[in-house]
């Protein structure tokens, strides 16, 4: 394997010096894409009731107010409570967690040494880990990536580090550890998890790659798909017999779909699908040994 280790506890990282201006640009292409996405995934109606709340509730976030209905199931009265709830926990959490002890928790486990760029690498990572009571290869690392919206496997910046706990509303490593369990209750909600699959092809991949390395993209899909999805080890042996190539978003994010339409004997398959080649040859290997 060419990185011998898949969780962000347990992978050493490139490191990368980008500009703050680069970043600021790459946060502001994102957001834009995503409100571009999510917007087209509504319908005519859906998007009307989001202009109406909008100008009910005084606001100009779209984003927010579309987040709202859809966790009221599109109930305006509903999702003002989520809104305005939502608005004063975000300005709560900064006064209630104490950023001096989120310094001090990153002091604990920051690498030693001269590079200017302040952060918590791979060995300070697994002490982390420990220190939670947490395995190395446990997917709830992921999750804990997610809330930090971390750039690179191995790797957390102090501001990185900062913005996941502020969003946890942790200062200590206590409250930390006493989060673990609500966090790893997200991989067992689909949208949830569908939220730290998708990070984790970003997050995995090498910088400035478009694609995840195949040994990368094999090892995650066994730490999160493994009881999820009935072909998670066969898929993972046909990769690495017939395919040695790296992983394309597009191919990752599909057998997330492909695992939760198809089901467990392939009766739902239809080869007019626009599923990958890769799923398509997978599902005809399996056809053709039965």
């Amino acid at each position: 394997m060419v990185r011998t280790l898949t969780l962000p506890v347990t992978l050493k990282a490139h490191s990368v010096q980008r500009s703050r201006e680069r970043r600021l640009v790459k946060d502001e292409f994102k957001s834009l894409t995503a409100h571009f996405d999510e917007q087209n995934k509504l319908n005519k109606n859906q998007k009307a009731i989001v202009r109406r709340f909008m100008e009910v509730a005084d606001t100009s976030d779209e984003s927010a107010s579309i987040h709202a209905l859809k966790e009221a199931s599109w109930n305006m009265e509903s999702a003002f409570e989520v809104y305005f709830y939502s608005a004063r926990s975000k300005s709560s959490k900064r006064s209630s967690t104490n950023s001096a002890g989120i310094d001090a928790m990153f002091d604990v486990y920051k690498a030693q040494d001269d590079q200017q760029e302040q952060r918590i690498e791979a060995e300070g990572i697994i002490q982390l880990c420990k220190d939670l009571g947490v395995d190395p290869f446990d997917p709830v690392t992921l999750v804990l990536s997610l809330k930090m919206d971390a750039e690179t496997m191995g790797k957390y910046t102090k501001e990185e580090f900062t913005r996941g706990m502020m969003d946890l509303e942790c200062d200590s490593v206590a409250k930390l550890k006493a989060k673990m369990d609500a966090l790893r209750s997200e991989l067992t909600r689909p949208n949830a998890f569908k939220d730290v699959y998708e990070f984790t092809f970003g997050f995995a991949k090498e910088p400035n790659a478009k694609a995840l390395s195949l040994d990368t993209a094999i090892g995650l899909w066994k730490v999160l798909m493994a009881d999820k999805w009935c072909f998670t080890d066969e898929w993972c042996d046909f990769l690495e017999k017939n395919h040695g190539k790296a992983i394309s978003n597009d191919t990752w994010s599909q057998v997330l779909q492909f695992s939760r339409q198809v089901g467990e004997n392939l009766d739902t398959y239809d080869s007019n699908d626009a599923w990958p080649y890769l799923i398509d040859e997978f599902v005809e290997e399996k056809v053709q040994k039965k």
